[in-house]
């Protein structure tokens, strides 16, 4: 019976997307290089367009996609030696002790100076993920171990650790201060399961504890949480029964998949699901951003606000994804959807465009004041060349004949009344 229960037992795996930042000139594309791998993406489940802004061979690219292999991503808590597949580790809350799995992860790295470190995580149950990420408080009492090829646990700082690898790459914790890299980490997480689904209920049960970070087959209800959405595969008319559904939150996305092949499970997620949730976050972030560099930056430099105003305005033109254009698959669409809804993007992104033109106007000011001081310069020479055709002008006719004069006087009126006539026909 218990072999029965194993063998029927969900394997568990997450995507922990760490948030991240990086200015333009500390950013280390040499390190880069020697440490990740680009990837372009083959999903089907994006239609080709939507591709094109990952691919860094466009010139309308908004990011790009970077494999790490778990030897460099690990090399500064571990040395050398760590297997080039996995890594072991052990999270500890006290009583309780969780085994989990690093796999090769994946960097996401944006033009609009964010990016996103996604640690590809195994675990047999749940409760690792809870220990690891410990939702719903801002401080975290987990001790965490690497495990060596002997089996000895190496106690370790997560913030160390992470801070030592992005450092390199010149990359930053998204907010300052002393909060944990894990603090705003958002969890993609999925169960691959053996049997198909015969009801929505019974995928809409495990995928709620999978947000909570449960196993798939605790009792749990809670009613208080809002911004829970669910999205499910087309009900199959041969097996008359549902292969995956998920569950969407502002801080989590959980699917369950029947599948036999959890490796193979573990790369799909990776390729088709990961792109979906990753562009969300892009948007969500990259409006956090620029609210910190119009905060912190010098409102004088005319400079630095036509660069920033020219990134945010590519932004908005060009870096932004709507449901409908995302996917040919109308459960894709829906996902993303309620992940710009849940997240309330939609909502940054227009706050974004009140501060363009607040910025706007305000290098305007700045133009325009400018412009009247040169203006007002000019002016002054002016009045002062006019004085001094006057006393020309007075000269030549005080020692003048009467030809000059009849001149002088037959001009004034002339002039006069080509003004008179222009000024009725304006007024006309």
């Amino acid at each position: 019976m218990s072999c029965d229960h194993e063998k029927n037992a969900p394997q568990y795996g997450c995507f922990l997307v760490i948030p991240l930042k990086y200015d333009p000139d500390s950013l280390s594309r040499e390190k880069l290089e020697q440490i990740a791998e680009y990837h372009p993406l083959t999903t089907m489940d994006l239609n080709e367009n939507i591709k094109a802004m990952l691919d860094r061979s466009n010139e309308a690219a908004v990011g790009a996609c970077f494999t790490v292999e778990c030897e460099p991503l690990v090399a500064p808590l571990c040395g050398k030696a760590v297997s080039a597949c996995s890594q072991s580790f052990r999270v500890s809350t006290g009583e309780d002790k969780y085994d989990f799995a690093l796999h090769q992860s994946y960097l996401y790295i944006f033009q609009t100076q964010v990016a996103f470190l996604c640690l590809n995580l195994s675990f047999a149950h749940m409760e690792a993920l809870q220990a690891i990420c410990n939702p719903g408080s801002a401080h975290s009492t987990a001790v965490f171990f690497w495990t060596d090829e002997t089996g000895k646990d190496h106690p370790f700082s997560v913030e160390t650790w992470l801070g030592a690898f992005c450092g390199e790459l010149g990359l930053q914790k998204f907010f300052d201060g002393e909060s944990s890299f894990l603090l705003d980490a958002y969890a993609y997480t999925f169960a691959v399961v053996p049997e198909r689904f015969n009801t929505l209920e019974e995928m809409q049960k495990i995928t709620f504890n999978l947000h909570k970070m449960m196993p798939a087959d605790a009792p749990i209800e809670d009613l208080s949480e809002e911004d829970i959405r669910y999205v499910y595969a087309v009900k199959h008319q041969v097996y008359n029964s549902y292969r995956w559904g998920c569950c969407v939150c502002s801080q989590t996305i959980s699917y369950v998949i029947a599948d036999q092949d959890f490796e193979a499970q573990r790369n799909a997620q990776a390729e088709d699901g990961l792109p979906v949730v990753l562009l969300s976050l892009y948007e969500k972030y990259t409006c956090l951003r620029f609210t910190e560099l119009i905060t912190n930056m010098d409102k004088e430099q005319l400079k630095q606000l036509k660069e920033l105003k020219k990134l945010m305005l590519r932004f908005q033109a060009f870096g932004t994804v709507t449901p409908a254009n995302l996917s040919r698959w109308h459960n894709v669409k829906q996902i993303y959807a309620y992940l710009l809804e849940v997240n309330d993007i939609n909502t940054a992104i227009q706050d974004i465009s009140t501060k363009v033109n607040i910025l706007a106007e305000h290098q305007q000011e700045n133009e325009r004041a400018r412009s009247e001081t040169v203006i007002n310069i000019i002016t002054v020479f002016g009045i002062v060349s006019i004085l001094a055709s006057v006393l020309s002008i007075v000269q030549i006719l005080s020692g003048g004949d009467l030809l000059i004069w009849a001149s002088t006087i037959l001009t004034t009126l002339v002039m006069a009344l080509v003004t008179i006539v222009a000024f009725w026909g304006q007024r006309k």
